[in-house]
């Protein structure tokens, strides 16, 4: 009874019919077909162009068309096989995802609908080896908003995160007839964040000193530590055995 209404709780979290799901999205058991692979193949290309048009005029940029833009909004625009679960228990199933780094969108694709994962406190995908999980953070402007950050290392005191974002660079007009015009194009970043206990993840910047200064209480200690092993941490990999090494200190 309780993972049941788990399960009822989680679907309806979704922008999309518990039917729909299990006969598009669902890849557990599927077997491909010319119709199923057309549609999916045609819905890809709609379902991109809905999601930018709705941001796009959130942003008052209405007269901006997708297709004007150069570039692409997403890390890897394929839909693949995506691991979904609630709070680590609860395994959902899989299905064909894929995450929008410019609208901050985790999709599913059904060729009936829009689908996207709302952004809830437990919820986790798994997408080529990458965790996706949703985190409360401070935006530019301050305000509090939730996002889907990468899950590098899963510490008792202090998690490290990767933040995979795109944003959309306006189109610059040619001020003389010796400019170059500019078109609009979408711009791809990477930021990591720490994140101490309950507390909101706070961006890094990935310089020694910098992320030293980031763990006052053992400042010394990991300073010996970067020097005795050599450790780049400008590299993720030496970033995360830092931040794990950190984590087994008293």
């Amino acid at each position: 009874m309780k993972t049941f209404q788990l399960l009822s709780v989680f679907f309806s979290l979704l922008f999309t019919s518990l039917t729909a799901f299990s006969q598009y999205g669902n890849v557990n058991g599927r077997q491909s077909n010319a119709n199923f692979e057309a549609n999916l193949a045609a819905n890809n290309m709609m379902r991109s162009r809905d999601i930018f048009q709705e941001v796009l005029k959130k942003g008052m940029n209405n007269e901006l068309k997708v297709e004007e833009i150069e570039g692409e909004p997403y890390f890897d625009e394929m839909f693949v096989n995506g691991e979904l679960s609630f709070k680590d228990s609860l395994d959902l199933g899989q299905f064909l995802m894929r995450y929008n780094a410019y609208a901050d969108e985790m999709e599913v694709s059904n060729p009936k609908g829009n689908n996207f994962i709302n952004k809830v406190d437990g919820i986790a995908v798994i997408l080529k080896n990458e965790k996706y999980v949703v985190l409360n953070y401070k935006s530019d402007d301050q305000t509090i908003k939730k996002g889907f950050f990468i899950e590098k290392s899963d510490g008792n005191k202090v998690n490290l995160y990767l933040r995979k974002y795109v944003t959309l660079k306006p189109a610059k007009e040619a001020k003389t007839s010796f400019h170059t015009a500019t078109p609009a194009s979408f711009n791809k970043h990477e930021a990591y964040f720490l994140k101490f206990g309950n507390d909101a993840p706070i961006e890094i910047k990935l310089k020694k000193s910098k992320i030293l200064n980031s763990f006052p209480d053992k400042y010394d200690t990991l300073k010996k530590y970067v020097s005795t092993e050599k450790l780049n941490l400008e590299k993720e990999e030496d970033l995360i055995k830092l931040v794990q090494y950190y984590d087994s200190l008293n």
